[in-house]
């Protein structure tokens, strides 16, 4: 081989090793910590977290959008006048309102969608203060009734109704307490704390699934609302033309569920508790109270509603009640309201 190639592979040689070397030690080797000087890190680039945007409060639109068209406005015939808030009950034209808002003489009822109808009947509960009045329109979506017996105190909801008769508003509630809560008081009733502006009567209350958990029964400044159990059993009372016959006496009963019952220190099978009383009536006089029990009719013992019901519609002008009102047992003599 001649001595120019030789130093040539040679140097080929060297230049190989060193580079395999380098990258040998270059990633095994670590250097040691450098002491930092002071503010050093504050001049280091700052860490930047991205959080993803939170949702706000849920959107009621979509809800208020698919209510609306069942959501009614009941005013005088030719639209001038005081307005009634209501809902469609059935889908036969049958609308649920409160009977102390309602226009008098000639009405006609204003849907959310716009349509208007004039008002062929009327039916109403004295002891509630609940009122249907009937339109001549067809294929209308009720406002869904809760089944439960009592919202929870704290849960929110909102009234809707459709003031000018061609869209729907809304008012924020939460539920304050009920009548247990707040002793002594004449209604089963649950009680909403406005969030702004007043709460029509008669208008529905509404959960956060979209259904009614009651009906807009009193207005400022102490407002309330009859629970939905109460009123499905009223409405479809109204609808058959067929009021209970407690109502003859001044008041209403109601088969409350266990958690309910419980706080009246009573089971379901010892009696049926009172859900309303009629003020000005015989009840409201003798001192009937909702969240009494009424354990048995001139002698007889009952065990829910509609053996109550029995009792008083084969009784006389006058019946004797045994009552159960916490640790005490009551006995009420109360009579036919005039004219039942």
């Amino acid at each position: 081989m001649n001595r120019p190639l030789r130093n040539f592979l040679l140097i080929g040689a060297a230049v190989f090793i060193a580079a395999v070397g380098g990258a040998y030690f270059g990633r095994s080797y670590t250097p040691m910590a450098q002491p930092q000087t002071p503010g050093a890190a504050d001049r280091r680039r700052p860490i930047i977290q991205i959080v993803r945007q939170q949702p706000g409060f849920p959107s009621l639109a979509d809800t208020i959008a698919s209510l609306c068209p069942s959501i009614a406005a009941i005013q005088p015939a030719g639209g001038t006048g005081t307005t009634a808030a209501g809902f469609a009950i059935s889908p036969d034209g049958w609308v649920l309102t409160s009977t102390a808002a309602l226009p008098t003489g000639d009405m006609e009822v204003h849907f959310g969608a716009g349509d208007a109808l004039p008002v062929s009947d009327r039916r109403s509960d004295p002891v509630s203060g609940l009122s249907i009045v009937k339109t001549g329109v067809t294929g209308l979506t009720p406002v869904p009734l809760a089944d439960q017996s009592f919202p929870r105190v704290g849960d929110f909801g909102f009234a809707i109704e459709n003031p000018a008769g061609d869209g729907c508003s809304a008012e924020a509630a939460m539920i304050a307490s009920d009548f247990l809560t707040d002793g002594g008081a004449p209604s089963a009733y649950i009680r909403l704390q406005p969030m702004g502006a007043a709460l029509p009567a008669g208008a529905p209350f509404i959960s956060g699934n979209g259904q009614a958990i009651g009906v807009v029964a009193s207005t400022g400044p102490a407002y309330s609302s009859i629970p939905a159990d109460v009123v499905a059993d009223i409405a479809d009372e109204l609808l058959r033309g067929s009021l209970s016959p407690t109502t003859h006496f001044g008041f209403r009963a109601e088969d409350f569920d266990t958690s309910l019952s419980s706080r009246l220190s009573a089971s379901r099978s010892s009696g049926t508790a009172v859900a309303l009383v009629q003020p000005k009536t015989s009840a409201a006089r003798a001192g009937l109270e909702a969240g009494d029990v009424v354990v048995a009719v001139n002698g007889s013992p009952v065990a829910s509603a509609s053996e109550l019901g029995r009792a008083l519609d084969g009784a006389g002008k006058s019946v004797s009640m045994d009552i159960a009102r916490g640790d005490q047992r009551l006995t009420m003599t109360i009579s036919r309201v005039a004219g039942s």
